[in-house]
């Protein structure tokens, strides 16, 4: 979860003000790039929605419910982000809008030139390891990450700051956004053909033999080893290619396995604990509270009710 200090506290536009009771939309542009805030206060079904630009957009308050192209719907909400391509056709559902718990979402539109501009100065001055930088224009990208929504969130006080310098603020606010994106879309990438990739990508091959060996200790010497590289530089490539350290993708992925567990009923706490990785149960339980929010057992209630 965010930090709640992190959150932007944008008031709602005033009745008087509004031009429409779904998606009224305020609009502040900067030099490089448009903000809006959208709000909605009245339930809808199929409301159409798209972009002239590629736009990233999050929630700040509220629940959407989403459907995009043939993926099955899904519940859109505070702290989400969607990367969303240019003339990308949403179907967008409010069931719970009204005048006491109305949605608002912000959308940050980003000139396509910008982004091959960002692009071009990290692949001159902080080349990759295995390949180039690259941002992905085609397909919507779903992410619920801390780092995201912090930088939108930053962006949103910027936009509605009154500081003479909110402009250079902003762009550079947006360059580490495109950063982090791409660092993600990387990861994505690599993890969704992770076994196509993993004798031609070095980072493909250590994804692949973290996952085959996550119930035993892991350590950057052995996985700096598997991949051919000494350890500084290993660390340094793997974080500059996914933006978080190797260690911070073994709980990543760790996480996953035992939330994949959970939802078997069969496999007791400890059971799950130690086919995850983890060598402790309350440290286990620990650390699932603090990246998920809940315990273990709070989580295996809600996965199977």
């Amino acid at each position: 979860m965010l930090p709640t200090h992190l959150l932007p506290d944008i008031p709602l536009t005033h009745s008087s003000d509004l031009t429409t009771l779904i998606d009224h939309r305020r609009v502040q542009t900067l030099e490089k790039y448009e903000l809006s805030i959208l709000e909605t206060l009245v339930p809808g079904d199929q409301v159409a929605q798209s972009f002239s630009d590629l736009v990233l957009t999050n929630m700040l308050r509220g629940k959407k419910v989403m459907h995009l192209l043939d993926q099955q719907a899904f519940h859109y909400l505070p702290g989400n982000t969607m990367v969303v391509p240019p003339n990308l056709k949403m179907m967008i559902d409010f069931p719970e809008a009204s005048d006491e718990n109305p949605t608002q979402c912000v959308a940050l539109a980003i000139d396509r030139l910008q982004i091959i501009d960002t692009v071009n100065y990290l692949n001159e001055f902080y080349p990759k390891t295995e390949d180039s930088w690259s941002f992905s224009f085609t397909n919507y990208h779903f992410y619920n990450n801390e780092e995201i929504t912090a930088l939108i969130y930053k962006l949103v006080r910027i936009g509605f700051d009154n500081s003479q310098n909110k402009d250079i603020l902003a762009d550079f606010a947006v360059k580490e956004l495109l950063l982090r994106l791409m660092q993600l879309q990387s990861l994505h990438a690599i993890e969704s053909n992770v076994a196509v990739l993993a004798t031609s990508n070095r980072f493909a091959y250590t994804l692949s033999y973290i996952r085959e060996n996550i119930a035993e200790k892991l350590s950057i010497e052995d996985l700096s080893a598997q991949a051919y590289m000494s350890k500084p530089n290993f660390f340094r490539s793997f974080k500059q290619e996914f933006g978080l350290s190797p260690m911070d993708y073994i709980i990543k992925e760790r996480m996953r396995v035992a939330k994949r567990c959970l939802r078997n009923p069969t496999l007791s706490i400890t059971d799950i604990c130690f086919k995850a990785g983890f060598n402790n149960p309350a440290y286990f339980t620990r650390m699932f509270r603090q990246l998920e929010g809940m315990t273990p057992t709070e989580y295996r209630t809600l996965a199977l009710a």
